[in-house]
Order: structure tokens, then C-alpha cells, then sequence
């Protein structure tokens, strides 16, 4: 078996998308975990946002690994596929899903934490952070599954 910059590159951007989804995934789980444990005791809850911070970098260093395969990709097909307008549809929605934690995902964490320690789980600024992290996977998770489709599809090639 030969190995090509193709195949090792696909196989890395494969592998990329692997870690992003499951980070978002286990992001997803942490904060159901977070919102039940809001419930019980503030001090839990405040460890679990901890955790949910890891499955949070774990997805960010997915995308970085996302976007240096992706281009290692297009470099390989001698830019072939740039211009197109399922690719810069995709690159659009990536840089929207990458705002999207400085925009949404952080400051809501700050203010879950500040909430938490501040008033525990009976403060007002607990919810609506829980609400604006909520509002955060669905857009995230909505935007990979659409970068997913435009790649398999490739609408306009």
C-alpha cells in the first residue's frame, strides 16, 4: 500500500471532524449534566462547568486541525474546488461556528460562573446563561450537520 498526501490528509481531516463532533458531543452531555446538577448544589454544577470547558477545547482543537486539513485538501487538488459555492458555503459556516464561542459560548460560561459563585443555583443569571449555552450547542451542532451535507453533497460542483 502506497500512502499519498491525499489519502494521509483526507484521513487527518477525517479524524479532525471526529475529535470536533465528539467534543461537541461530550459538550452536549456535560451541560445536560450541568443544568440537572444546577438543581442540587452549586458547587457541583461549578465542577461540571469545568469539565464542560474540556469538551469545549477538545472541539476547538478539532476545528484548528478542521481547517489545516481542509486546506491541506485543496492544496493537494491544486485549488481546484476554491471559488465553488458549496466550499464557501462551508467556509462561511465554519467562521460563523468558530465566532460563535467568543460571541455566545464564553461569555455565558463566565456569567454561569460568576452566577454560581455569586448566588448558587437560585440566582436569575444562572438560567439565562444555561439558556444562552443551550442556544450555542443547537447553532453549533446545526452547523456542523450542514458543513457535513454541503461536503457530501457538494450542491453546484
Amino acid at each position: 500500500m502506497t500512502w499519498t498526501f491525499m489519502g494521509v490528509t483526507l484521513a487527518a481531516h477525517l479524524v479532525s471532524l471526529t475529535v470536533l463532533a465528539g467534543g461537541g458531543v461530550g459538550a452536549i452531555v456535560m451541560h445536560t449534566a450541568l443544568s440537572a446538577a444546577v438543581r442540587r448544589s452549586a458547587a457541583e454544577a461549578s465542577a461540571l462547568a469545568g469539565t464542560l470547558l474540556r469538551f469545549a477545547m477538545t472541539a476547538q482543537l478539532g476545528a484548528v486541525l478542521m481547517l489545516l486539513t481542509g486546506v491541506g485538501l485543496l492544496a493537494e487538488r491544486q485549488w481546484a474546488d476554491w471559488g465553488r459555492p458549496w466550499l464557501m458555503a462551508k467556509l462561511v459556516l465554519f467562521v460563523l461556528l468558530v465566532l460563535a464561542g467568543p460571541i455566545i459560548a464564553r461569555p455565558a460560561g463566565a456569567s454561569l460562573q460568576k452566577a454560581l459563585a455569586a448566588g448558587g443555583s437560585n440566582d436569575p443569571g444562572v438560567t439565562a446563561a444555561l439558556r444562552r449555552l443551550t442556544l450555542f450547542h443547537v447553532i453549533q451542532k446545526t452547523g456542523l450537520i450542514s458543513i457535513i451535507v454541503l461536503a457530501v453533497l457538494r450542491p453546484g460542483a
